[in-house]
This record gives structure tokens, sequence and C-alpha cells, in this order.
């Protein structure tokens, strides 16, 4: 037999397609992080960028839920009355003042909807510091909660709350492995601000995610499973063009990463 046997070319990798869709997804203007990895095989994983610090606006809510179910008796209630006021619409505007709202609903409202008085609350409650002592004691080096969500600490003063991908990677593992969150991953599959990840999955996929806005800013975490895929997929982007809605951008990216990870 000759030596020139033709072999046919080793097919492309999953984390080399993988790779690509997200270093082509990176290559945009503005300052963008990935993070990517697979439940069932620790060994594809991706990343682009994952060591940036960016404002992680209101993704960090999600820490502040975890710091809380350690520290809190989640059953205390507040008053509605004794609630921060706001000058932007809040869910709790459609609570009588007299109603008692438990610390575990106000993280539900914190989570679900976004509700900043809810987690202002939640953070009255817990403190700064014991947030930011949870942070650190869990590995989350280069993520601070340095100013709340009350009226006056929102727009340019709260981009001084800091985050990483690789970070945000993290707390997703956190939520989805340790008992005593899981009622917080039940929180976030349901969160009701689905027009990032989640918007073009398929309807078998449940999406435990958290998303974070502010201008220029665009970011979603998520823990998606299905019966084809199970992976966590951080996107975290600031400084986006002026006036561009990044949110179809993310779901594109997003559909794209969830039929790879299903190939």
């Amino acid at each position: 037999m000759g030596a020139n046997v033709r072999r046919k070319p080793m097919s492309t990798s999953v984390t080399d397609r993988l790779n690509h869709a997200c270093r082509i997804f990176a290559d945009r203007p503005g300052q963008i992080a990935i993070a990517l990895q697979s439940k069932k095989d620790s060994a594809i994983a991706v990343s682009h960028n994952s060591q940036l610090s960016i404002p992680s606006a209101s993704v960090v809510k999600a820490a502040i839920a975890c710091a809380a179910a350690d520290h809190l008796d989640l059953k205390q209630t507040r008053s509605v009355h004794d609630l921060d006021d706001t000058f932007y619409c809040s869910i709790l505007q459609a609570f009588d003042p007299s109603d008692q709202i438990s610390l575990k609903a106000l993280i539900g409202l914190m989570l679900i909807v976004s509700d900043n008085p809810s987690t202002t609350a939640i953070l009255d409650a817990v403190g700064l510091d014991k947030v930011n002592m949870w942070l650190v004691a869990k590995g989350l080096n280069d993520t601070n909660l340095a100013v709340g969500f009350s009226d006056d600490e929102l727009g340019v003063r709260l981009r001084a709350n800091r985050t990483t991908a690789h970070d945000c990677l993290r707390l997703l593992r956190l939520v989805d492995e340790v008992p005593d969150y899981d009622f917080i991953k039940h929180l976030l599959a349901n969160n009701l601000r689905n027009e990032r990840i989640p918007k073009r999955l398929p309807d078998s996929a449940s999406i435990a995610h958290k998303t974070g806005s502010l201008n220029g800013l665009c970011h979603d975490i998520a823990i998606i499973e299905s019966p084809e895929a199970a992976y966590y997929l951080v996107v975290l982007a600031d400084g986006l063009p002026e006036g561009e809605d990044f949110q179809p951008v993310i779901a594109r990216f997003s559909a794209e990463i969830y039929d790879l990870m299903s190939a």
C-alpha cells in the first residue's frame, strides 16, 4: 500500500466551536466578558475576558440572596410601610402599607422582578459588610458591594459594585450545588425578565438566571438545563454603543451556544 493514504480530517471539537462562537461575540464594541462551562463535563469550558472587572449592576443580587440565606432568619417579616420609598416603579406598590412580608418573600421580589426597595430591605437586614465577607469566604475575590440599591445609590454610583465573569460563574455553581440555596435557584428560574439568555431557548429548557442593566451595560448570568444540554453561561457587557439594544444580541448568542452544547 502506498504512503499517500488520505485521512479524513478530525471534526472540530465542541470546545473549539464554542471558543470560536464566543470569540466572535466578544469581538464587538464595548467590554464583553464571557464564561461558559458544561455541567456534565467540566473540561468543556470557554472564557473570554473572564477576569475583566465590570460593574455588576443587579447580577450581584444573587450573591446578596445567598449571603442573606446564610445569615438571616428568613421567616422574619417587614412591614411594607417601613420599606424605602422609591421614585421608580416597584412591585411593592401592589401591597397595602400594613402588609407584612417575610424576608424570604422579599428575596423573591429582589430576584424575580429585580425590585430595588426589596433589595434595600434585605441589605438593611444582612448588612453590606456581611455580604462582602460572604463573597470573600466563597472565593468571589473580585466581586465587591460598595453601595446598595436605594434611589440615591443608583446610576453612576452603582458602577462602584464590581465583578468578573469568572466570579459570576462561581456564583452560579454555588447557587446550583449548595442545598441551602435551592430556593434561590427556584426563584431565579422564575425570573420575569427573559429577553436575553432565555429568549430563544426551547420551552423544554429551565433557565435560572439574573440580569443586570445600567446605561451602556447589559448582563445575564444563567444556569441552563434541558434534556439536551446542561451548562452555565455568563455574559457581561459594558461600554456598549449609545442607544444599542443588546438584548437580542445576547439572545441570538445564547441560542447559538445552546445548539452547540446540544450537539
